[in-house]
């Protein structure tokens, strides 16, 4: 046997380990048909496929939270072939390799293995990871997607994406996606996300402000809310919760009239009191001249407006800025609005933010 070509224990350890105990049961039959044993060598190849198929089977059954997996199956596979062949074949590979007998070619191995990895395991991959993104089509929003079947009206997408913009879901700094599907009845929102998080009480009251906010909005159908991992087949309904304790969130837009303002307000306030706010604080070209860059804060405090202007903690004592603050508060009051407005100093920039309510 000293002419022939012979793989040893590590060359099969190695390919079962790589490449599936197929790959290994092509070798260790290379090696009974060199010996002359047609039998075993047709019976490891029926064994070594069987074998590969139920890794393949079990591995669809095992959950997917249990990553640990993905290494310890082959390594315990390639441990198992290893002292099976020893036991088998091991005094006859010795003698071989101590008469200095030839090894097999590592090509062999490497072929069956990337082999093995294209038509078997590379299928199963695509099928139980992005199959389900085929049924989807998707809209970008800026680098942000949201995913939706042909049936959901892309206004309806549209009018999603714009919320989740102007509530700094969508952000171009940190991208996100979510799938929204016309279900007859319904649309079903489902938030993008490691399943990891389904069950991280901080995460989830997260989402419940992000659902809760999408929740004043009227679409054309009623809205039922999910969280759907990466892969877009594992799923957790929320059940959206109306205590006081989860707030939605503020949502931002640049003045329509000057680009260099930015309003945080709350959706409760109409559209119309919020485009005349903006009107009057442009009109006040004394106080906010048009270069100025700065961030209001529009929001409904116990049935009142409170807008909140960013200004240095150092500044609040300033006789200047004091007579100013007031003159502004009293505009807004003269001004019509459906509530009083109270007016707020806030500086964010300590360990805390500090805020100042102008009487």
């Amino acid at each position: 046997m000293d002419n022939k070509k012979l793989y040893d224990l590590n060359q099969i350890r190695f390919a079962c380990i790589l490449g599936s105990p197929f790959v290994a049961g092509i070798l260790i039959s290379h090696n009974y048909s060199k010996f002359g044993e047609r039998r075993k060598s047709i019976l490891w190849i029926v064994i070594c496929t069987l074998w590969t198929l139920s890794i393949v089977g079990i591995s669809m059954l095992i959950p997917e939270n249990i990553t640990s997996t993905g290494l310890v199956i082959p390594l315990i596979n390639g441990w198992i072939i290893h002292e099976l062949v020893k036991n088998r074949q091991g005094e006859r590979l010795n003698e071989h390799f101590e008469n200095n007998g030839e090894k097999g070619s590592n090509w062999l191995p490497l072929g069956l293995t990337a082999l093995v990895v294209a038509l078997i395991f590379g299928p199963v991959i695509f099928l139980d990871k992005y199959l389900n993104e085929n049924n989807y089509l998707r809209a970008d929003f800026k680098g942000n997607g949201v995913f939706y079947n042909l049936e959901t009206p892309i206004d309806q997408v549209d009018k999603l994406a714009g919320i989740l913009t102007r509530m700094g879901y969508f952000n171009p700094d940190k991208l996100s996606e979510v799938v929204f599907v016309d279900c007859d009845s319904v649309f079903e929102l489902k938030l993008v996300s490691d399943k990891d998080y389904f069950n991280d009480t901080e995460y989830l009251n997260d989402m419940q402000s992000v659902f809760k906010h999408i929740s004043y909005y009227d679409f054309s159908k009623p809205v039922k809310f999910n969280l759907i991992d990466e892969y877009l087949k594992t799923e957790k309904r929320i059940v959206l919760s109306q205590s006081d304790s989860i707030q939605y969130y503020m949502e931002s837009v640049l003045f329509v009239k000057n680009k260099n303002f930015k309003l945080c307000y709350d959706i409760m306030i109409p559209e119309d009191e919020r485009l005349k706010f903006q009107d009057l604080i442009l009109g006040l070209k004394r106080f906010f001249p048009h270069h100025f860059k700065g961030v209001f804060i529009y929001g409904i405090v116990d049935n009142s407006y409170m807008l909140s202007i960013y200004v240095p903690k150092a500044n609040w004592k300033k006789p200047q800025l004091l007579t100013e603050v007031k003159l502004l508060k009293r505009k807004l009051n003269e001004a019509n609005f459906s509530k009083p407005f109270r007016l707020n100093l806030y500086d964010p920039t300590g360990t805390d933010q500090e805020e100042l309510e102008v009487q």
